[in-house]
């Protein structure tokens, strides 16, 4: 990001914000940049020739998933389409096809020579311009891959990212004994991705996402790219016009909300491949440089949020973050009332010198965002004040559903208090209210040893029961620690 951009930022954060929330930031966003030492190697000449030399074995043997890669055109820059396109023709693996929608007022003699050259490039043309989701979806009608995937006219792929989705879904088929891809488990596929800097022609920012979390995608399109969906569902669910600046957002949730909230044993539905297989690209007018170039679409965020919670009888409201594109959920009466998929739900615990020493746990049993500074977000993706699923939370922290309550007792050993829902609350800049009172709590005088097993052993046993621990941190324990 240049210094420009980033003082620009600055301020307009300092606006919306106030003064001490830009100075949190601007200490952290130092911090990160200082700490930042990622850099994108590409693949080697070996590892194409392999991937490409393993893709012909399946051509020959005729067990190959077709790909269909849509990309909505719209007055795109010569140089980004043809390097768009390029990133295609590189792929290693070969049986996709590049459905082009172009909504622009002119045809494009570019994409007609590259589609002349390759008859994968289906280019159509529309006459008229009906927005983002409209266009896509009129891309996804000509679609007629077994899978889809989803691409922005300027953005690049890497060479293997077919090849890799393909590996996911072929592992699903061999496991399912399965011969038809339109019968596959697997309805959505995510990678890692970064961003490419198109002044500097340099990588930066890796967002190394984290495998399948249900309250995380409601706090943020964590998911974003490279995305690939099996056919029947993204036709059958579509864009949706009204919410068009978040349409991916809101596909992607209603998606993941059929396989999560409807049946949360089914997550094993959505794949995460740890591996960046997606540029996006940066410049001046992008989302990726700016995020407040397109100040509509957290709007848009935010009403499809809104929309899941309700079409799931959920209730609920939605708020923005301060974080662009960043939201919460303040459930009305508790998140029981509307979940039933979440079990439990714990806050944070910060020690005297005001960092992270507790809350939630990882599946090692480690602390997450642990030593993190009261007032940090946790990066740039500002993991560390959004509402995710984990694997156990702090039970100095935590409210149960009622049914949980015997098991909570039986492990702990202690008769069960709500330590969740009347003490301090915590405000993303850090300002605290509601003191709770921790007098005569038990769990007190535990050593910080103990408080981590029993919490994770009740971790444990509440996911048997296939429900989901919530991690909100805006409620707040301080402990002296």
């Amino acid at each position: 990001m240049g210094i420009k951009n980033a003082v620009l930022k600055t301020i307009a954060y300092q606006k919306r914000n106030g003064t001490r929330a830009a100075f949190f930031a601007a200490l952290e966003r130092l911090r990160d940049n200082h700490n930042e030492k990622y850099d994108y190697v590409p693949l080697s000449k070996e590892v194409i020739e392999e991937q490409k030399q393993e893709y012909r074995f399946l051509a020959e043997a005729g067990n190959c998933v077709r790909f269909s890669i849509v990309v909505p055109l719209f007055n795109t820059p010569e140089k980004y389409l043809r390097e768009m396109i390029e990133s295609v023709l590189a792929q290693t693996y070969g049986n996709w096809e590049l459905v082009l929608a172009d909504a622009s007022p002119d045809t494009s003699d570019i994409v007609l020579d590259y589609a002349q050259k390759d008859p994968r490039i289906k280019y159509y043309h529309f006459s008229k311009n009906e927005g983002i989701s409209e266009n896509t979806n009129r891309g996804l009608e000509k679609a007629s891959g077994d899978y889809i995937g989803l691409l922005d006219h300027d953005d690049l792929l890497t060479p293997d990212a077919l090849f890799e989705v393909s590996r996911v879904i072929r592992k699903s088929m061999s496991r399912n004994k399965l011969s038809r891809y339109s019968g596959c488990p697997i309805r959505l596929i995510y990678s890692d991705e970064d961003k490419f800097d198109d002044s500097k022609q340099r990588y930066y920012e890796h967002h190394a996402k984290p495998d399948f979390n249900m309250d995380y995608l409601l706090s943020n399109n964590y998911i974003c790219h490279f995305t690939v969906m099996r056919s029947d569902i993204i036709r059958r669910l579509k864009l949706r016009k009204k919410y068009d600046g978040a349409q991916d957002f809101d596909l992607f949730m209603r998606a993941c909300a059929e396989a999560s909230l409807e049946l949360p044993s089914a997550s094993y539905q959505i794949i995460h491949i740890p591996k960046v297989l997606y540029h996006w690209r940066c410049h001046s007018n992008s989302t990726a440089a700016n995020p407040a170039s397109k100040t509509y679409a957290y709007e848009a965020g935010q009403k499809a949020i809104l929309n899941l919670l309700k079409s799931y009888n959920i209730n609920a409201e939605v708020e923005p973050l301060k974080h662009l594109g960043f939201y919460r959920i303040n459930y009305l009466p508790d998140v029981f009332g509307g979940r039933k998929d979440v079990g439990c739900i714990g806050g944070k615990i910060l020690g005297k010198r005001g960092r992270i020493v507790s809350g939630a746990f990882s599946k090692n049993g480690d602390v997450m965002y642990f030593g993190l500074p009261e007032g940090y977000s946790g990066g740039f993706q500002h993991k560390a004040v959004l509402q995710q699923d984990c694997q156990a939370v702090d039970i100095r922290c935590l409210s149960l559903r009622s049914d949980l309550i015997p098991l909570y007792e039986k492990i702990v050993g202690i008769k069960y208090v709500d330590t969740f829902q009347n003490f301090e609350t915590e405000n993303e800049d850090g300002k605290r209210k509601d003191k709770y009172d921790r007098t005569g709590n038990e769990i007190d005088s535990m050593s910080e040893e103990e408080i981590r097993r029993l919490s994770c052993k009740l971790g444990e046993e509440i996911r048997k029961f296939g429900l989901r621990i919530v991690w909100d941190p805006q409620r707040v324990k301080r402990v002296r620690v």
